[in-house]
C-alpha cells in the first residue's frame, strides 16, 4: 500500500494485535485473471511461520484461486474516522481521513484434513465467541461441527510480508496533532476513541 514513512507501523507486536482486534478482514486474490474479494474473519497466529487462519463457503468460487500456491492479500481495517479542517489550530488545511490498516502477503493453502478443519472452527469460535460451548453446547456438537465443516473450505496463508500503516496526522505540528487527538477523545464513537490512544502511544 501507499506508505509514506511517518505512517510506517514499525512495531510488529503492534501490527499483529491489531490484526486480532479487528479479524473481519478482506481477501484479494485472483480468479481467471480477475481480482476478487471476500470479507471475512481471519485469525492471525504469529509465530514461525507466520500464518493467518481463515475458512469461506465452498459455494464461493474464490476458493479456487488457492489452488497451485497463489498469493493472495488480505487487508485488515483498523479504526478510522474523518477529520475536519476546523479542528487544527493552524490555517489553512484540508479535510482528511485518519486510518491504521495492515496488510498481509503471503500463499494460500487449502486444509483437507478433516481434524484441522475441525479444530480450526472450534478455535475461531473459542476466540470470537468464547462463551458458546458452555451456554450453547448443541451449537459446538462434534458431529454438527464434521456436518457443516462439509459445506466450507478451510485454509492458511503463510505470511511473507506484512505492512502496518497508521496514519495519524504525524505530518502535522505537535499543536495540530493534540487538537485532533482531544477531539477524538470527545467523540462517542469506538472508533475515533481507539485512534486517540493511538495517538497517545
Amino acid at each position: 500500500m501507499y506508505m509514506q514513512s511517518v505512517h510506517r507501523m514499525e512495531d510488529r507486536e503492534q501490527v499483529v494485535g491489531l490484526m486480532q482486534a479487528y479479524p473481519f478482514a478482506t481477501l484479494v486474490s485472483v480468479v481467471d485473471g480477475e481480482p476478487v474479494a471476500s470479507h471475512l474473519p481471519i485469525l492471525a497466529e504469529p509465530g514461525e511461520p507466520f500464518v493467518l487462519m481463515a475458512h469461506m463457503a465452498h459455494a464461493n468460487s474464490h476458493w479456487r484461486a488457492f489452488r497451485d500456491g497463489a498469493r493472495s492479500l488480505a487487508i485488515f481495517a483498523g479504526p478510522h474516522g474523518y477529520v475536519t479542517p476546523r479542528w487544527y489550530v493552524s490555517r489553512p488545511n484540508v479535510p482528511t481521513w485518519n486510518y491504521v490498516a495492515v496488510h498481509a502477503h503471503g500463499c494460500v493453502e487449502i486444509i483437507e484434513d478433516e481434524r484441522l478443519v475441525l479444530e480450526h472452527l472450534r478455535q475461531m469460535v473459542d476466540i470470537l465467541d468464547p462463551t458458546l460451548a458452555t451456554e450453547q453446547p448443541e451449537s459446538m456438537d462434534e458431529s454438527y461441527l464434521a456436518k457443516l465443516s462439509r459445506g466450507v473450505v478451510v485454509f492458511k496463508m503463510t505470511v511473507e510480508r506484512l505492512e502496518g500503516k497508521a496514519k495519524l496526522n504525524q505530518n502535522k505540528t505537535e499543536e495540530d496533532r493534540l487538537a485532533v487527538r482531544s477531539r477524538y477523545l470527545e467523540s462517542s464513537l469506538a472508533d475515533e476513541i481507539a485512534m486517540a490512544s493511538m495517538m497517545s502511544d
